[in-house]
């Protein structure tokens, strides 16, 4: 895999600031493309889906302090989400293999504890220079995987991939809704105007599935997922938390989706392109290599059906792109 100039392409990343920029930055896909000092990392796709691991690096360097409690905020955590970088990786190859192109993918691969790369800058830089540069170019190459994906296709999608270890061994789909929205009753949700424009699928809406569909109805990506020997929350056969611990969204599904706080956070709010932040369970998806394949191959088949009955992009795959050509 090639490998750019991490000054030129940390210049270049800054310069792609904005998901409405007026002309993309242009990268090559099949190379990785690093800022400074190789911390980010951002593989370029040709498809209109995004997938980011904030959390799932290993670097730690010297130059860089960890960050604390003290030091930076009360909220602070340091654990990494083992395997996601790994297993965005997988996901990448799945989509490949039934696609014939690439989501984006970008990558933190400084450890947690040196920057946390789901936070803003305080509490995930902590006032390290080299930190904040990282995570501005953490933002930088989202954005320009963001602005490719709206000049291509005028929409996309994006998923932050993170791991979880709760109790119930399931995938927590993370719309922007805490348990307790998510918990109320299909009605509630549907008649809910606050709901229907915090929820990180907000342009979804204007179409004729209401929330409840989206989230948890017979094509939502929850139900797909379980479908596909991977249980999540909310799901057709699992509508809601019920109380038990469960992440709802963070900060990059905020700036990076079509919610009502993106346009806040330096996103665009009922733009074009939505998603979900997606907490995975690590046994059984993140422990082995055999099972994040099997993820990417469930999350391919998902994505296939999900996006084209809600938000009119049609991803084929290879077997019947090349039917439809002998027809």
């Amino acid at each position: 895999m090639a490998l750019a100039s991490g000054g030129m392409l940390a210049g270049t990343a800054r310069a792609a600031t904005k998901e409405a920029a007026a002309k993309p930055a242009k990268f090559e896909v099949g190379k990785s493309y690093f800022g400074e000092n190789q911390y980010i990392e951002y593989l370029p796709g040709n498809a209109p889906v995004i997938l980011t691991a904030p959390h799932g690096g290993s670097l730690r360097p010297d130059t860089i302090p960890d960050r604390t409690r003290d030091a930076c905020a009360a909220r602070t955590v340091v654990a990494n989400d083992s395997n996601t970088a790994a297993l965005v990786l997988a996901m990448r190859e799945s989509f490949h293999a039934r696609f014939g192109t690439y989501p984006h993918v970008v990558i933190n691969r400084l450890a947690r504890r040196k920057l946390d790369a789901n936070r803003g800058v305080k509490d995930g830089a902590c006032g390290n220079p080299d930190a904040e540069r990282a995570l501005t170019e953490w933002h930088a190459f989202i954005d320009a995987a963001k602005a490719q994906v709206l000049e291509t296709t005028g929409r996309g999608w994006y998923m932050d991939i993170h791991g979880h270890a709760h109790a119930i061994p399931r995938l927590e789909l993370g719309y922007l809704l805490t348990g307790d929205q998510i918990d109320r009753t299909d009605d509630e949700l549907n008649a809910s105007a606050a709901l229907k424009g915090k929820a990180s699928v907000r342009t979804l809406l204007k179409g004729p599935a209401p929330l409840s569909t989206l989230l948890r109805g017979p094509t939502s990506l929850g139900t797909l997922f379980a479908e596909n020997g991977f249980p999540a929350v909310p799901s057709a056969g699992d509508p809601g938390p019920q109380g038990e611990r469960y992440f709802g969204g963070g900060d990059n599904t905020r700036r990076h989706t079509c919610g009502s706080a993106a346009s806040p956070a330096g996103g665009t709010t009922d733009g074009m392109i939505c998603g979900v932040q997606i907490e995975t369970n690590f046994k059984g998806v993140r422990d082995t290599p055999e099972n994040r394949q099997r993820f990417g191959d469930a999350t391919a088949i998902a994505l296939e059906k999900f996006l084209g009955a809600h938000w009119g992009i049609e991803l084929k795959a290879k077997e019947a792109v090349k039917a439809a050509g002998q027809k």
